[in-house]
């Protein structure tokens, strides 16, 4: 049997799946079906390496973050090699990573996303960038294909396929549909946006357009400028272990509970991380 392609998905559209398609015999892949038709046994990711825990002699478990969001790699005994590596790699680190989608549904309502790292190398910013570019090419292909489904009263995969869109992502779409129903597309169009924001000629390519100031609702230029308070404040109390987590509240006058959520957005984005307890470190001042 062919072994099934990678992949190549941010990490908030993986963890926004809430349904997967099991194996129904020995050898078969399960799929985890995005809401914009992912069929995902496999991926490729390409993103910051924040975290590693070791929790076993047998098992490490890793956060790797793109700009969308978290995946969770979890490296197992079958996979010796995958786990020195995570072991002996200083973070934070930019990695490759090739690995299965893999599903803990403890009941009906609740699923639980991983990726179990097949081979997993360092690189560098470049190909991260690659990376990001190219996902985002075929994410827009999906956002294309699902809205030109959703006009259509009865969407089949052949009336996408005559649509020039292939069969896997005709196939994808339809059966998302089938699954989700009608889903909120310009969500995942904003998550694209985001992604290409740091990619700028690529993302005039695309045909976007930087929102200016005046477009943005206040609220939201008011969390930008708080992160960006809290960003300057880790690198001014950094001394060289990181930037305690008190003397940053201090310095802010802020509580734990108005700066966490920040902070929990920043490592998500992998601008900052954690690299012991207690301590804040930016990735890249």
């Amino acid at each position: 049997m062919p072994r099934e392609p990678a992949w190549r998905v941010f990490a908030s559209e993986f963890n926004s799946a809430k349904h997967y398609i099991k194996a129904t015999e020995p050898k078969m892949p399960s799929y985890v079906i995005t809401p914009l038709g992912a069929k995902i046994s496999r991926l490729f990711i390409v993103g910051v390496l924040t975290e590693v825990r070791v929790v076993s002699d047998d098992a490490v478990k890793a956060r790797v973050v793109d700009h969308t969001g978290a995946f969770y790699l979890f490296a197992g005994k079958f996979r010796p090699n995958v786990r020195q590596v995570l072991e002996s790699v200083n973070v934070p680190q930019f990695v490759a990573v090739v690995g299965k989608s893999n599903v803990y549904q403890p009941n009906d309502d609740t699923m639980y996303l991983s990726v179990v790292p097949e081979r997993l190398k360092v690189v560098n910013e470049i190909l991260r960038d690659y990376w990001v570019f190219d996902t985002a090419r075929k994410l827009k292909i999906r956002i294309e294909a699902m809205q030109e489904a959703l006009k259509m009263d009865e969407p089949t995969v052949r009336k996408l396929v005559d649509l020039g869109f292939s069969e896997k992502i005709s196939d994808g779409v339809i059966t998302a549909i089938k699954y989700y129903g009608r889903i909120d597309v310009e969500r995942y169009s904003e998550m694209l946006k985001d992604a290409l924001k740091h990619l700028l000629p690529e993302y005039q390519e695309m045909g976007y357009e930087m929102p200016s100031l005046e477009e943005e609702e206040e609220e939201e230029e008011i969390d930008v400028e708080l992160e960006q308070k809290v960003l300057e404040a880790i690198s001014e109390l950094d001394d060289g272990d990181g930037a305690s987590y008190e003397e940053l509240l201090q310095k802010l006058g802020m509580s734990s509970g108005d700066i966490d959520p920040i902070l929990d957005t920043l490592k998500d984005r992998g601008e900052i991380y954690e690299p012991k307890i207690g301590k804040l470190k930016r990735l890249s001042a």
